[in-house]
């Protein structure tokens, strides 16, 4: 008889000791996985949260530094004259709308460009508008009923540049807008230039890093993925060490590295965490030093921009040419460093490029020889008055344009500009380094601004010259006359003036009073409390007041003033006297001339005609005789003659 067995195992507890280590395998890779995943987006994170607000922060301080040099690029002046003005769209109009699309075109990611002012009634208003579709251009004169809450805050009073502090939405979509004062000469406040940035261009910059994160996430997954399955249960020994470089590198230690343990597989992902903070340090190394160098490239501008704006608000304030010169080409250098700045004006042949002011010792020796530079021929100045564009000279020596001047030895590197009014060359304006490489192409964007605002400047002063010496050319004249009138009209006169005391009034001949001579400036007390007021008209003395009174009542001020108001007085009414007589005289001689024509009309006959002539010129005033004789050229007289005969 056959024995059962006393145990027979199931088929559970057959497979037992091989379920379970695959079940310890699965979620020593499950975990190491997940960990390494979420370290990876720990790590993104981290790094993230260090440098999206310093994004943030850095492409809103370019947006203002931006926006700040696009308004000095606008003509303040011409956008007073709009505002003042009821809303038009002729040239000045279209002149801003040009400026604003060329500012549109500098500034990074910039949609929409456009000027408002504040109305009468509270209202923003348009001003300009630099976008070009019918559909979407804001006309001048219409209210701007969507402005953000910055600009309904400070568009009367905005001091300086500013950025709005989050996105706002209105009927055009969702936007991070900027805004700059435009300032007359003398600080009036007569618009805002406004710059729209579209928030996906703005989200997609501060994105850029999370997308680098996420590549490196897809990166690491696989190897996450695969390092699991091939380290197994041995990926959990090593969790304490990824923990621990977690923590470091959220402390932002990015330098820290997981030292290599002897396990194959261990090392592999100790490997690959390495090269990916390794890749990460270098990435924000990157950024730092990308950020870094924006940020010194938009120093250097705004300290360019700051100077350019010393120097352009003297240069507005001046009239006289020579001195408009003289200060500009001392502020160049002490502004932007420069060793010499010098400035040339065409001549009236425009042949010649002449040096009008210099800066440095050896400009100094240039102007007292009366430096010059044919046009188009000699040198950088030369070829920019010729052609009307900048140039750079990086390195001098090797600038085939270049001209050798031995009163500059020092001179490295050299630029000149264009001074430019109305579309037309008027000279340049030429800066020099002592420095190889000195000067940027940037650098001409923003001294061109220099150099457009000293154009106008010294437009305005030549134009200032012109109507000076018009007006004085005028006033000669004007005196002129007026001696000649008055000393027609004085030797007319019978007497020479009147004396008043409490008892008489008496009228002075020509022989005068004793007064002195000399002409007047000014009232004058003799010694004997005389006072003498001079009676001018335009410079030229017609009478002296002559009052006196007893020495022991001096003259007060009030008393002096009162004497002078009263001379003042008197000039105008002689001098209105004195023309109303001189237009009663030729409209006298105007009469009797036509009366002498009229008789003359009347009668064909020769001796009749020279009759009435001679009898008619007898009645001019002052005339004791009148005579007419014919005469013959010699060349006819042989004729005469014969017809006598």
């Amino acid at each position: 008889m056959s024995v059962k067995p006393d145990f027979a195992p199931s088929r559970d507890q057959t497979s037992e000791p091989e379920v379970r280590p695959r079940l310890r395998t699965r979620a020593a890779v499950g975990f190491a996985a997940w960990s390494l995943l979420l370290l990876v987006g720990f790590i993104v994170g981290v790094a993230r949260l260090a440098v999206g607000p310093y994004l943030s922060r850095e492409i809103r301080g370019r947006l203002r530094d931006e926006v700040a040099l696009a308004a000095l690029s606008v003509d303040v002046e011409t956008v007073a004259r709009l505002v003042a003005d009821e809303p038009q769209t002729g040239p000045l109009y279209e002149s801003v709308v040009a400026q604003l699309r060329a500012a549109r075109d500098r500034i990074t990611g910039a949609r929409f460009v456009y000027i408002v002012h504040q109305g009468a009634d509270g209202k923003i208003y348009f001003v300009a508008d630099a976008e070009e579709s019918p559909e979407e251009v804001s006309l001048p004169g219409s209210v701007y009923d969507d402005a953000g809450p910055l600009l309904r805050q400070v568009v009367g009073s905005l001091a300086s540049p500013g950025v709005e502090e989050d996105f706002y939405v209105d009927q055009w979509g969702t936007w991070l807008s900027a805004y700059a004062p435009l300032r007359t000469a003398d600080g009036t406040l007569v618009g805002i230039l406004c710059v729209d940035l579209d928030a996906d261009n703005v989200r997609s910059q501060e994105s850029a890093f999370l997308r680098l994160g996420a590549l490196a996430l897809l990166i690491a997954a696989p190897l996450a993925a695969g390092g699991g399955w091939l380290l197994g249960r041995n990926l959990t020994a090593h969790l304490g060490a990824l923990v621990t470089a977690v923590e470091r590198v959220a402390g932002g230690d990015l330098n820290f590295e997981i030292p290599l343990p002897p396990e194959a597989e261990a090392a592999q992902l100790a490997a690959a965490f390495n090269v990916m903070t390794r890749r990460l340090r270098e990435l924000v190394a990157t950024l730092e030093e990308r950020i870094a160098e924006r940020t010194a490239d938009l120093e250097r501008q705004m300290a360019y921009l700051r100077a350019t704006g010393e120097v352009s608000r003297v240069a507005a304030s001046l009239l006289d040419l020579d001195e408009l010169l003289s200060q500009v080409v001392r502020l160049i250098p002490k502004q932007f460093g420069f060793y010499h700045a010098g400035i040339f004006l065409l001549d009236e042949s425009r042949e010649w490029a002449v040096l009008r002011a210099a800066s440095s010792e050896g400009g100094q020796r240039m102007l007292a020889r009366g430096h010059r530079l044919a046009v188009g021929a000699q040198g950088i100045v030369g070829y920019v008055t010729q052609t009307g564009r900048p140039r750079i000279a990086l390195d001098v020596g090797e600038d085939m344009v270049w001209f050798d001047n031995p009163d500059l030895p020092e001179t490295h590197s050299e630029m000149a500009l264009p001074l430019i009014v109305g579309g037309q060359v008027i000279g340049a304006l030429d800066v020099q380094s002592t420095d190889v490489g000195a000067f940027r192409p940037e650098d001409i964007r923003t001294l061109a601004i220099l150099a457009d605002q000293l154009a106008v400047a010294i437009a305005n002063a030549l134009v200032f010259a012109q109507r000076q010496e018009a007006m004085r050319e005028l006033q000669r004249t004007y005196a002129q006359d007026l001696h000649r009138g008055w000393s027609d009209f004085m030797a007319q006169l019978s007497l020479r003036g009147y004396r008043y005391t409490p008892r008489t009034l008496e009228a002075l001949g020509k022989g005068g009073d004793g007064v002195s001579a000399a002409p007047l400036t000014a009232p004058r007390v003799l010694p004997d409390n005389t006072l003498l007021v001079p009676v001018t008209i335009a410079g030229l003395e017609l009478a002296v007041l002559q009052v006196r009174r007893p020495p022991n009542r001096p003259w007060v001020d009030e008393e002096i003033s009162f004497a002078l108001r009263t001379a003042q007085e008197l000039a105008q009414a002689l001098e209105s006297a004195r023309l109303h007589q001189e237009a009663q005289r030729r409209a006298s001689q105007e009469r009797l001339a036509r009366e002498i024509a009229s008789q003359l009309r009347r009668s064909l006959d020769v001796t009749t005609v020279l009759q009435t002539a001679v009898a008619q010129l007898g009645r001019l005033p002052g005339v004791a005789e009148a005579t007419v004789h014919v005469t013959l050229p010699d060349s006819v007289a042989p004729a005469a003659e014969e017809v006598s005969s």
